[in-house]
C-alpha cells in the first residue's frame, strides 16, 4: 500500500512530523510527501504523482481529503477502480467562500468536483446528509443510469477515531496552574475558525459566561486557517483584546500536536458554535472526536448531523442558535455541575472508541477494498469509449465549465459572448446580451 499525501500550506519539500511511522502502522505502508499543489505547480506534481503510480501499479486508488486529493487524483491517466472519500460538502463550503476577493480558484472547483462525479466508482460521504446530497449531484452528472441501478455508489464513512488516541492524561500544568487554578472550569476551543463558524455568537457567549462566574476560564487552541479562511480568527482576537475578561481568555494559537492531548486533558468543556448555512448541515465536526477521547464535554449548536446527534443521544449538551444569552445560560448550568459534565464525558469517550471507531467507521471501505471493481457506466466507457447518453452530456458540460472558468479572468472574451447569445436563444426569457 503506498499513500500519497499534500501537505496543505508547504510549498517546498514537505516536513513531515508523523505521530506514528508508517511502518509502524504497517509493515508494507510506504508513504509519498509532495507539497501543496498551486497554479504554478499542480501540473508537475499530478505528472509527479503519475510516474509514482505506474511505478507502484496498484489495483486500486482511493482519494481521501480535501479538494486538492480530488484535484490530482481526476488528473491521473488509468483505468483502475476508484473511491472518492468526500469529508465534506464541496459545494456547501464553496458557497462560503464565493465573496473572497480571489475566487478564481472557487470556480476552477466546480470543474474538478464534476471530474470526481463522472470518474468515481463509489463514493462515501460523512454524514448521511451529505451523502443524499452526494446522490443527487451523481444523478445531474448522468451517474443514475441503466448501468448502476443496482449498485450503491455512495456510502456513508463518518470521521474515525484513531485506536492510538490516547484518553484523558493526568494533568500536566498545560492550563491548571499556569493559565487558572486547579479548581476552575475551564471552556475550550480548538482548530480552525473556518467560514462555518458563528464566529460573533462564540464570543459574545463566552464574554457573558465570564462576566457571570468569576471561576470559569476560556482557552482556545488553533487559529485562522493560512490560504483558506483567517478573517474569523483575526476577529476574534481584536474582540478578546477589547473585552474587560480579557485575563481569563487565553489564546494560545497553533500548538505541536503532543501539546494539543496535554490541554485537552485538563479542559472540561468545549464549545461549538455553528453558523445555520449548508456547509454546517451537510459538514461535519472532527474536532469532537478528539474531545471525546480525552474525556472533554461538548457544548454544541444542533446544526450539523453529528452535533444533533450527540445532542439526541444526550452525548453533548445543546446551544441554541445565535444566541449568545441564551447559550451563556446553558454554559453556565454546565460549570455549576463539574460532575454531571464528566459522566457525559465519559459516555461520549466510550460512544467514539465503538461506534466511530477507526475498524467501524471504514468497514464498507475495506470490504470494497478487498475486492475493488469499476462501476458499471465506468466500465462500460473506459473499455468500449461509448458512455451513456448521460455521461455524454456531461461531459460536454465540461466544455462550457472551462468557459466559465476563463470568465472570471476575462469577463469580455469573444465566447463568452456567444455562449451568452446560444444561451437567449434556448432560453429566451433570459436577459439578452
Amino acid at each position: 500500500m503506498r499513500a500519497v499525501t499534500f501537505e496543505f500550506g508547504q510549498r517546498g519539500q514537505p516536513i513531515i512530523q508523523y505521530l506514528h511511522k508508517p511502518r509502524d502502522v504497517n509493515e508494507n505502508l510506504e508513504h509519498l510527501a509532495f507539497p501543496e499543489p498551486n497554479a504554478d505547480t499542480r501540473a508537475l506534481i499530478a505528472e509527479k504523482v503519475q510516474q509514482a503510480m505506474a511505478a507502484f501499479n496498484p489495483h486500486a486508488i482511493i482519494s481521501a481529503g480535501s479538494v486538492i486529493a480530488s484535484w490530482v487524483t481526476s488528473h491521473l491517466r488509468h483505468r483502475l477502480p476508484l473511491w472518492y472519500d468526500l469529508k465534506g460538502a464541496f459545494i456547501p463550503e464553496l458557497q462560503l467562500r464565493m465573496e473572497s476577493p480571489d475566487a478564481r480558484g472557487t470556480f476552477e472547483t466546480f470543474t474538478v468536483y464534476k471530474q470526481v462525479l463522472l470518474r468515481g466508482d463509489r463514493f462515501s460521504a460523512v454524514t448521511e446528509h451529505q451523502a443524499h446530497m452526494l446522490m443527487g449531484e451523481l444523478g445531474m452528472v448522468g451517474r443514475l443510469n441503466p448501468s448502476t441501478l443496482h449498485e450503491h455508489l455512495v456510502t456513508v464513512k463518518p470521521t474515525g477515531l484513531d485506536p492510538g488516541s490516547p484518553s484523558r492524561m493526568p494533568s500536566s500544568g498545560r492550563i491548571r496552574g499556569r493559565l487558572c487554578g486547579p479548581e476552575d472550569f475551564v471552556l475550550f476551543s480548538s482548530g480552525g475558525f473556518n467560514t462555518w463558524q458563528d464566529t460573533r455568537t462564540f464570543f459574545e457567549t463566552i464574554e457573558r459566561v465570564l462576566g457571570a462566574d468569576k471561576y470559569v476560564v476560556f482557552v482556545c487552541i488553533g487559529g485562522g486557517i493560512g490560504g483558506h479562511h483567517d478573517q474569523g480568527y483575526e476577529s476574534f482576537k481584536t474582540w478578546v483584546s477589547q473585552s474587560p475578561y480579557r485575563s481569563r481568555m487565553f489564546l494560545e494559537g497553533w500548538v505541536p500536536q503532543d501539546q494539543v492531548v496535554e490541554y485537552e486533558s485538563e479542559a472540561d468543556l468545549g464549545v461549538n458554535f455553528d453558523l445555520d448555512v449548508p456547509e454546517s448541515r451537510y459538514g461535519d465536526r472532527s474536532r469532537f472526536l478528539s474531545w471525546m477521547a480525552r474525556r472533554v464535554g461538548i457544548a454544541t449548536t444542533p446544526v450539523s448531523q453529528p452535533s444533533a446527534q450527540l445532542i439526541r443521544e444526550e452525548l453533548a449538551i445543546g446551544l441554541p442558535l445565535g444566541d449568545s444569552e441564551g447559550a451563556a445560560k446553558v454554559i453556565l448550568d454546565a460549570a455549576a455541575q463539574p460532575g454531571k459534565v464528566r459522566a457525559m464525558a465519559e459516555h461520549a469517550e466510550q460512544f467514539a472508541r465503538t461506534r466511530w471507531s477507526y475498524r467501524e467507521t471504514t468497514r464498507h471501505l475495506r470490504e470494497w477494498a478487498q475486492h475493488p471493481c469499476l462501476a458499471g457506466d465506468n466500465q462500460k466507457w473506459l473499455f468500449s469509449n461509448d458512455p451513456c447518453l448521460q455521461q455524454r452530456l456531461a461531459f460536454h458540460e465540461l466544455a462550457l465549465d472551462g468557459i466559465f472558468t476563463n470568465l472570471v479572468r476575462q469577463p469580455e472574451c469573444e465566447v463568452w459572448k456567444k455562449v451568452q447569445e446560444g444561451l437567449h436563444q434556448r432560453w429566451p426569457w433570459s436577459e439578452k446580451p
